[in-house]
C-alpha cells in the first residue's frame, strides 16, 4: 500500500492486514478531507466569479464576504487542519514506527497546517499560551475571519500588530493558509487516483481480544 506518492512510503502488504483500523482510519480522514474541500471549493469559486465581475482582487471584510458563511468557512479550515494532520502525522507513524519522525514528517510536509492548527484549530492559543506566543500570537488565535485574494479564500490571513510603548509586537510566524490549493498538493501527496473511499467494517482480531461498545446518556451529559 503506497502511503506517500512523493516520498515513496510504502506499508507493506502483510502488514496491512495487521494495521486495519489505522489503514481505515487514512481511508475515512481522506474521504472526510475530500468532502470539506469539495464544499470550500464550491464556495470559492462562487466568490471568483463575483469578484471577476466586480473586478475585485482582495477583500478583507465586506463586500463579497458579507454573502459568504463564514462560520461555515471559519469551521470548515480548522476541521481540514486538524484532519490533515491527523492523517500526515499516522502516515509517517506507519512509514517510520517511531513517534519522532512521525512529528517530523508532519512538520516537513505540512508545514503551515501544523502551526494552524497548534495556535487555532486544536486549541486557541490564547488560552493555553505557550512561553513562545507574542501578544500578537494570542489574539491571533482567535481572529477566525477568512479572506479573499488572488481567487482563493484564506484563513489566518489577518494578522494583528499590537503596540506596546515603544515595541511593536507582531505574529511570530505567518499562519495564513488557503485550503484549496493546501489540497491541491496533499492529493498529489496522497491521492493521486481519485478520493479515497472509507467502507463500514470492523476487524476483530483473532485471540483474547475483546471490545465494549459504551454511550453516554444525553440527558444527563453534563454528569
Amino acid at each position: 500500500m503506497i502511503l506517500d506518492h512523493i516520498d515513496r512510503l510504502e506499508l507493506p502488504e502483510e502488514e496491512a492486514d495487521e494495521h486495519f483500523d489505522a489503514v481505515m482510519a487514512l481511508a475515512r480522514l481522506g474521504e472526510g478531507l475530500s468532502w470539506v474541500h469539495g464544499e470550500v471549493s464550491r464556495i470559492e469559486t462562487d466568490a471568483r466569479s463575483r469578484a471577476a465581475r466586480e473586478s475585485v482582487h482582495h477583500v478583507v471584510v465586506g463586500g463579497l464576504l458579507e454573502t459568504l458563511p463564514m462560520g461555515v468557512l471559519s469551521c470548515a479550515f480548522q476541521w481540514y487542519a486538524v484532519s490533515a494532520c491527523n492523517y500526515a502525522q499516522l502516515v509517517g507513524w506507519l512509514a517510520f514506527r517511531d513517534t519522532q519522525k512521525a512529528k517530523d514528517y508532519v512538520k516537513r510536509v505540512t508545514t503551515r497546517l501544523v502551526n494552524y492548527r497548534n495556535k487555532v484549530a486544536a486549541h486557541f492559543a490564547i488560552t493555553d499560551p505557550r512561553r513562545t506566543d507574542t501578544e500578537a500570537d494570542l489574539l491571533a488565535s482567535v481572529m477566525t475571519h477568512v479572506v479573499y485574494a488572488e481567487g482563493h479564500l484564506f484563513a489566518a490571513a489577518l494578522a494583528p500588530i499590537v503596540t506596546a510603548g515603544e515595541n511593536v509586537i507582531t505574529v511570530s510566524r505567518d499562519y495564513s493558509w488557503s485550503l484549496t490549493r493546501t489540497h491541491a498538493r496533499l492529493a498529489r501527496r496522497y491521492w493521486p487516483q481519485g478520493p479515497p473511499k472509507s467502507h463500514q467494517a470492523l476487524r476483530v482480531p483473532p485471540g483474547t481480544t475483546k471490545f465494549t461498545v459504551t454511550w453516554s446518556d444525553l440527558l444527563d451529559d453534563a454528569g
